[in-house]
């Protein structure tokens, strides 16, 4: 899309950008799931900046979920973290140096992103490293120096004691939350049987256009293909979607997997080269392909012939949504941790 038609298109969803800003609404109950603890005394010390220049989104929507439940106070980054910090993110671990530069892998060597808090319950203050980075790759070094590491794209392969899997995130919460809450609010007619829509940047681009072109290549009726819309338009095709495609970027996973499962479609995708705080369940939560995607017909069209099965995983996969990918699941997920530190 050139740079004209998309300010173009930004300008014809004016209202979701002038929204208010709110939280995501769920339709589970966290506090039945994600119970908060006694949070007497218990304050947030956040940083004042983030070591990525673009961390602001990330890290920002973690902030205001934290705000809606305990005081969130501003500090200046330690001198301790300042060396990292002013290289732009956590350190690589050694023997992953090796890989930087390879396809879905770090580009150098402060490549995973994240940044340094701390959670203080009462006199005592629990240090804790937040990891947001698209690699599931745990930083050691970062994990060395601090109580918790919360990572949102967690390896299956072993990991430090002290690093807790916090879940994944969309990419923009604040216009999810407004499509959501269309959908929470009246039924969307769901006319689109399977979409994908794929940006061309990442790293995993042969996998796309081997998903892509098999589906334009069958006789599913498909939307999408390469090249992205305004970010609204693409919400709106999503709350129409009765299947959405998802595939690894420079992530196992992308913001498609979270944002579809918010609005209601059954994710189709491989299964994910990482894990979450819950098991995300082939059959129930979403639809598995084999890992090179090359049953991805045979899978959409035995989900469509079977309206009662879609609507289930669908509706399942609405609520893993809620406890794994919203804000409001990865705020109470740091404090339930930290809280427990201190017992």
């Amino acid at each position: 899309m050139s740079t004209l038609n998309r300010l173009v298109g930004h300008v014809g969803y004016l209202n979701w950008y002038l929204d208010r800003p709110s939280e995501i609404p769920l339709c589970s109950d966290l506090n039945e799931s994600l119970p908060l603890p006694d949070l007497t005394d218990v304050k947030i010390l956040w940083p004042n900046r983030y070591s990525w220049s673009g961390g602001s989104l990330c890290m920002g929507m973690v902030k205001e979920a934290l705000a809606s439940i305990v005081p969130v106070e501003l500090r200046d980054v330690s001198e301790r973290d300042r060396e990292w910090h002013e290289r732009g993110g956590f350190p690589v671990p050694g023997d992953k140096t090796s890989s930087l530069g390879k396809p879905r892998n770090p580009k150098f060597p402060n490549d995973i992103r994240g940044d340094i808090f701390e959670v203080q319950c009462g006199s005592r203050r629990i240090r804790c490293a937040y990891d947001y980075s698209d690699f599931p790759i745990v930083s050691t070094e970062i994990a060395g120096q601090v109580d918790l590491y919360f990572k949102c794209v967690t390896p299956k392969t072993q990991i430090p004691a002290n690093v807790a899997s916090v879940g994944y995130f969309p990419s923009r919460p604040r216009l999810l939350a407004r499509a959501r809450r269309m959908v929470f609010e009246r039924p969307v007619t769901k006319n689109i049987d399977v979409y994908g829509r794929f940006g061309t940047w990442t790293d995993s681009q042969e996998i796309r256009e081997k998903l892509v072109t098999r589906m334009q290549e069958s006789s599913v009726r498909f939307q999408g293909g390469f090249g992205t819309i305004v970010f609204p338009a693409y919400l709106k095709e999503l709350m129409r979607t009765r299947v959405a495609l998802d595939a690894p970027g420079n992530a196992p996973i992308t913001y498609r997997l979270p944002e579809a499962m918010a609005l209601g479609a059954v994710v189709v995708c491989a299964p994910p080269e990482c894990v979450f705080p819950e098991a995300l369940d082939n059959g129930v939560h979403y639809a598995a392909t084999r890992a090179d995607g090359s049953d991805v017909i045979e899978v959409c069209e035995e989900l469509l012939r079977d309206q009662d099965r879609m609507a289930k995983i669908a509706r399942n996969g609405m609520k893993f949504f809620d406890r794994n990918f919203s804000p409001q699941s990865r705020a109470r997920r740091i404090l339930r941790h930290a809280v427990a530190l201190t017992k």
